[in-house]
């Protein structure tokens, strides 16, 4: 990435500002709606967002409830996928900022039920230490929790997500 580029991305983050203790579900459902059209969309040399809807897309991920609805469809099945997107957004984000957290944390929480451990100590390590994703995952993986229970959880989550965000229309 380019001095040119990261300024861009940062001044677009900078208009954008956050969604930290955001409750707005029709903010959170377009947010939801872009990352996972960006999972299934995304492939490198194929298709690639434009810097303002990759600002969108860090910048959606900056609520709980949109990170947490990604990390739903998070799927080693769909890793090939998954993985290249997640990496694109960990290298357009800014580092030592919000921006990285999310995505940060979910390429961590991916690798960790793949079973790359060591891969997923290192993405994580990207992430800033008192996030609440990023806490979590690191007593996960220092516990040695197993992967399937990690992903077990996951899975369970991700139902309540789905309502707190888009109710019954989903």
């Amino acid at each position: 990435m380019t001095t040119t580029q990261s300024i861009t991305m940062n001044s677009r983050l900078v208009e954008l500002c956050t969604l930290v203790d955001n409750h707005a579900t029709s903010i959170q459902r377009k947010g939801a709606t872009a990352i996972e059209d960006f999972f299934i969309e995304y492939e490198q040399d194929v298709y690639e967002p434009s810097d303002v809807q990759t600002a969108k897309l860090l910048y959606y991920l900056t609520d709980i409830q949109v990170r947490d609805y990604a990390l739903g469809l998070l799927e080693p099945d769909n890793a090939d996928r998954i993985i290249p997107a997640l990496l694109y957004l960990v290298n357009n984000a800014p580092i030592d900022t919000i921006y990285i957290n999310a995505p940060a944390s979910l390429l961590a929480a991916l690798h960790y039920e793949m079973g790359n451990t060591a891969d997923a100590f290192l993405i994580l390590s990207t992430a800033q230490a008192d996030y609440s994703l990023a806490r979590l995952l690191d007593r996960v993986f220092r516990y040695n929790w197993t992967p399937s229970g990690f992903a077990k959880m996951r899975k369970e989550l991700h139902p309540q997500v789905i309502a707190n965000i888009f109710g019954e229309d989903k």
